[in-house]
């Protein structure tokens, strides 16, 4: 079997949600990633976290889509069979895969799209963050050893609604402000002890975290809330001051008790404003 697809992953700082707008796009929901981050719980979590948030598939389906999802420790060879299967059938419906393990980090495998499938390379072909640096195939042999089978599939079965849209959103909101207060609270722990800091990684999460929130202000701009509005905008300076303080990929120093001291500020004024929220 040969089969491809013209979707494309859509650079971001959390590879899930790249995945996701490059996937919608390509099925006629296209959205962006605001929305999508907002809607599905996936801009609350922690940078780099591959876990599959619970609100996705309510998110999902506010947007008029309908997804499937797998997601397998250790699978035994008939569910890496049926996984197979299941990705040979959406390529043929012309949809691409949001994969686990199929895009490529400097820390690490992150999520990626599968775009295609060649039986006589025994390859996948894949799009994501780094796969045309390395390589745009990832070999079926490399697939089976994958220890996680985490993929999500995805068509389009109606239209996206405004109302439903707000209400997952504050949805995800609500139910996730308690996890983002305890991931400030975690580099906080971190920041505060004498643990050495790798600069390039912890950098690249401190983008992220700012960014997702700058996302979430953006999003509840456009969708006014009483309360979610005015914490997104507060946090979203917030964190942006402490991004600031790590640039990527250099990475700053935050080895230095100056830095430190200064992120730390901003992160409890952040888990500050989180709590309040709640």
């Amino acid at each position: 079997m040969q089969a491809f697809v013209e979707a494309r992953y859509e650079y971001h700082w959390m590879p899930l949600l790249g995945c996701l707008v490059g996937q919608l796009a390509h099925i006629g929901a296209a959205q962006s990633s605001d929305v999508v981050g907002a809607i599905t719980g996936v801009s609350y979590q922690t940078p780099g976290d591959s876990r599959l948030p619970e609100q996705l598939l309510d998110g999902l389906a506010a947007l008029g889509v309908a997804a499937r999802i797998t997601d397998l420790t250790d699978p035994n060879r008939l569910q890496r069979f049926l996984g197979r299967r299941r990705i040979r059938a959406e390529l043929r419906a012309n949809r691409p895969l949001t994969m686990h393990g199929v895009g490529v980090s400097p820390f690490g495998p992150t999520w990626g799209l599968i775009v295609g499938c060649d039986d006589e390379r025994r390859a996948w072909r894949r799009d994501g963050p780094m796969t045309e640096q390395v390589s745009p195939w990832l070999a079926e042999a490399e697939f089976n050893r994958e220890p996680r089978l985490a993929l999500i599939a995805a068509q389009r079965t109606g239209k996206p609604d405004r109302e439903r849209i707000e209400r997952a959103a504050s949805a995800s909101f609500a139910q996730l402000v308690d996890q983002a207060r305890r991931g400030l609270f975690g580099r906080i722990e971190m920041l505060d002890s004498a643990v050495e800091i790798e600069p390039q990684r912890h950098s690249h999460d401190a983008q992220a975290l700012a960014g997702n929130w700058g996302e979430l202000a953006t999003f509840w701009r456009e969708h006014p809330h009483l309360s979610h509005t005015p914490i997104a905008q507060q946090l979203a300076v917030t964190l942006s001051r402490y991004a600031t303080l790590f640039p990527y990929p250099m990475g700053g120093q935050p080895n230095s008790p100056g830095v430190r001291s200064a992120a730390i500020h901003s992160l409890r004024e952040a888990a500050e404003m989180l709590r309040a929220a709640h």
